[in-house]
């Protein structure tokens, strides 16, 4: 939608940015039908140019120094000599009693419905359920912030009447002091270059610590002063809505950037209860995947076992000709397909299915493939099925007697079986066994020396991210995201002379 009102406003000789993208969006929410699009207050209509000559305001529904309100949803368009006669009021606090009301209450019909409830008689009443303004901004009424005050309540009881210590600050509050403060920082760059964003960076966990600090500098003292703000500039009539709030303390924001290029992130780790003696066998991975594979008693040149499974025959590609069980099918299609390309493939399928003879209507078919696979076994010890391992468990790391590093792979279904020793020397030294989510630190010629953690680990290599790094997996494979895997092999992890380290909860590095 954002890139259908940019469209549109280079259409008609905007600037394309924020402000006019959401002159646009609240304009459009008057109503579905542009003939009824009328400002909500005076039932004048609003037409396309009127949004760019001045004519109109944004304005707050519920007055934003009340309710520090800035959401989407308390926000509508209106004339600008409107919004000067509604002061700093609801609209029914206003016009309520007035034979002004019959005018706006036929435009709530066209409105969308989180907005029409702040119209009603008892909005800011419906608002203001709390005892006071201040108590409504710092006790937040979602379940689970309701939920962790009450315990640490008790933890921290209450000293003498109407006093409190715990404090739940509202998520709308916090994003805007971020944005007030310029603590949306570019946190790839660093002392130097400190840049900022319009939006936080939710691709890196260090956000977090930075919305810790300013729930830590959200007091009473503080949200009075934004309310004070907020109505002198709105008696003003300036556009601004919380104006100069000052940062608490010196250098706040200067201090905050040089703990976070210090900071090192740290990740929980789930390594499972592998001790088979106890019952305790869970581990974090599955043991297999779903697809069932048939035997066929035969191995492949280099002695994998062969196995089959199922496939639908219109999703079949070219590459999975050389895989089909039946020879005389694949003789067929081999000649029907020999000289088309793969965009033709489908196509090909489809004629060949609906073509008169044995392989008319057909459905499946049988491909063959070398695997190694977890076998099933029924009473009498014969392998009726086979699955594919879903997971790794570890990844061990050997020194062998000659000074070289062996690397050991444990699969998820292999490291609940009692009795499996994989040691690739009678006289090898374990150095480490890693887990993913484990944090290891290597001396990389591209990075030097760094902390990551293990995004994947596979039977040739690791597969690592910085420690700061947020949804690395879905980013890896995005086209749009420049990040990638620092992938490095048993001899890479020896040459750059990998470590595992740990992390504890004050963020010190073992």
């Amino acid at each position: 939608a954002a890139i259908e009102r940019g469209k549109k406003l280079e259409e008609i000789g905007q600037r394309n940015n924020g402000a006019n993208r959401l002159l646009l969006r609240l304009w459009e929410e008057l109503s579905h039908d542009v003939l009824h699009r009328r400002c909500p207050y005076s039932g004048i209509q609003i037409s396309e140019t009127m949004l760019f000559d001045g004519s109109c305001d944004v304005d707050h529904i519920l007055p934003y120094s009340r309710t520090l309100d800035d959401s989407m949803s308390n926000k509508t368009i209106c004339l600008r000599s409107a919004n000067r006669d509604k002061m700093n009021k609801s609209p029914w606090e206003r016009w309520g009693n007035s034979g002004q009301w019959d005018k706006i209450e036929a435009q709530l019909p066209h409105m969308p419905l989180n907005k029409r409830w702040r119209f009603a008689p008892d909005a800011m009443e419906r608002f203001e359920d709390e005892k006071d303004f201040l108590d409504r901004q710092l006790v937040d009424t979602q379940y689970l912030s309701r939920l962790a005050r009450e315990y640490l309540s008790c933890l921290y009881p209450e000293k003498g009447e109407g006093s409190q210590h715990v404090w739940v600050v509202p998520g709308r509050m916090t994003e805007m002091l971020r944005r007030h403060w310029g603590l949306n920082f570019d946190l790839s760059v660093g002392e130097r270059e400190m840049g900022t964003a319009k939006a936080k960076n939710r691709c890196d966990h260090r956000h977090h610590a930075i919305d810790a600090a300013i729930v830590a500098a959200t007091d009473r003292r503080l949200v009075q002063a934004i309310s004070h703000a907020a109505g002198s500039r709105k008696e003003r009539d300036l556009d601004q809505t919380i104006g100069d709030i000052d940062e608490p303390f010196k250098q706040f924001r200067e201090k905050i950037h040089a703990q976070l290029q210090k900071m090192i992130v740290s990740h929980r780790t789930d390594h499972g209860r592998i001790n088979l003696a106890k019952g305790q066998n869970s581990t974090a991975g599955q043991l297999h995947n779903d697809t069932a594979y048939g035997p066929t008693g035969e191995t492949s040149e280099r002695g994998v076992p062969l196995v089959v499974t199922r496939k639908p025959f219109l999703s079949m590609t070219a590459k999975d000709l050389d895989k089909l069980r039946d020879p005389y099918l694949y003789d067929l299609l081999w000649e029907e397909t020999k000289d088309a390309s793969e965009k033709d493939f489908p196509r090909i399928l489809e004629a060949f299915a609906e073509r008169p003879g044995p392989y008319q209507g057909i459905r499946h078919v049988r491909i063959i493939q070398a695997l190694k696979t977890i076998p099933i076994k029924d009473g009498s010890g014969r392998t009726y099925k086979s699955y594919k391992g879903d997971s790794n468990h570890c990844y061990e790391i050997w020194q062998l007697p000659d000074g070289t590093w062996e690397r050991v792979v444990y699969t998820t279904f292999e490291a609940h079986q009692p009795g499996i020793d994989k040691k690739p020397h009678p006289a090898a030294k374990r150095l480490m066994r890693l887990h993913k989510k484990d944090m290891v630190m290597l001396d990389h010629p591209k990075t030097g020396s760094t902390i990551m953690v293990i995004a994947q680990l596979s039977e040739q290599r690791l597969d690592l991210v910085a420690h700061n790094e947020a949804n690395a997996d879905a980013r890896v494979r995005s086209k749009e995201d420049p990040l990638d895997y620092v992938r490095v092999s048993i001899s890479s992890m020896q040459k750059y002379q990998l470590r595992q380290v740990k992390v504890n909860e004050m963020g010190q590095v073992q």
